[in-house]
């Protein structure tokens, strides 16, 4: 059985290629505001912080992505697709994200939010984060959603809105939020954000900046590595909803 096990889990590494060594699939993470003084005036940058193990990722950086599957618990089919319907507005056949951080855990999901945590004294208000273009390579129709219970945050299945952009997400100075994400196709998504926020020495606007998720409707190397543990250990796990 150790044996078999080893042979099970280099197999599976074996499968996990160098281009996708830096995905960030798993655990809490943020698209976090952080201000930077430089030649004594006030910058906004924006980077990816780990609640969990406090590492930031500086954006844009195309060896960092968020890897999504949407496999089924046996893998052998991609989840089903579902409805979703925010107010007045039904979005059709999409791949939803977790809810809530407990669930993500149990999906082996990463569960993404926005964090102005870092943004302390001197900042006041609400901080943005909008999303201004996104490019999509896969199959599908490639549309993505950002929504809260009854609040739709982005929502690409439409024209650029006033302003030229898909929507934004606003979160408190000091403070961090979370959404769920709908994908309407697998390949991937590059979304290009601003992030503003309002400082003593007046409005900061950050450079635009891209964050790149691929999205798989199947289980990603890591939660197979993790699978062939289970099977080895004896021990179930519940990576979907019931």
């Amino acid at each position: 059985m150790k044996s078999t096990l080893l042979t099970l889990a280099t197999v599976v590494l074996v499968m996990i290629s160098p281009a996708t060594a830096q995905t960030i699939y798993t655990g809490h993470w943020d698209i976090s505001a952080h201000g930077h003084l430089h030649d004594d005036e006030m910058e906004l940058e924006v980077g990816l912080h780990n609640h969990d193990a406090g590492t930031e990722y500086e954006l844009p950086d195309p060896g960092v992505q968020f890897e999504i599957g949407f496999g089924n618990a046996n893998g052998t089919a991609p989840a089903p697709k579902q409805s979703v319907t925010i107010g007045s507005t039904l979005l059709d056949n999409v791949w939803v994200t977790a809810h809530d951080e407990a669930d993500a855990e149990l999906l082996n999901q990463p569960f993404i939010g926005f964090s102005a945590e870092e943004l302390g004294s001197g900042w006041t208000g609400n901080v943005s984060f909008t999303l201004t273009s996104l490019l999509y390579t896969g199959s599908g129709a490639g549309k993505l959603i950002l929504f809260e219970d009854e609040n739709l945050y982005w929502n690409t299945n439409q024209t650029l809105g006033v302003g030229g952009n898909y929507g934004v997400f606003t979160v408190a100075a000091g403070q961090h939020g979370h959404g769920e994400f709908a994908f309407s196709g697998e390949g991937l998504y590059e979304l290009t954000l601003l992030v503003s926020g309002t400082h003593s020495s007046g409005t900061i606007n950050s450079s635009a900046t891209t964050l790149n998720i691929n999205v798989v409707p199947e289980p990603t190397c890591g939660a197979l590595l993790l699978t062939a543990f289970s099977v080895g250990m004896s021990f179930r796990r519940r990576f979907f909803r019931s």
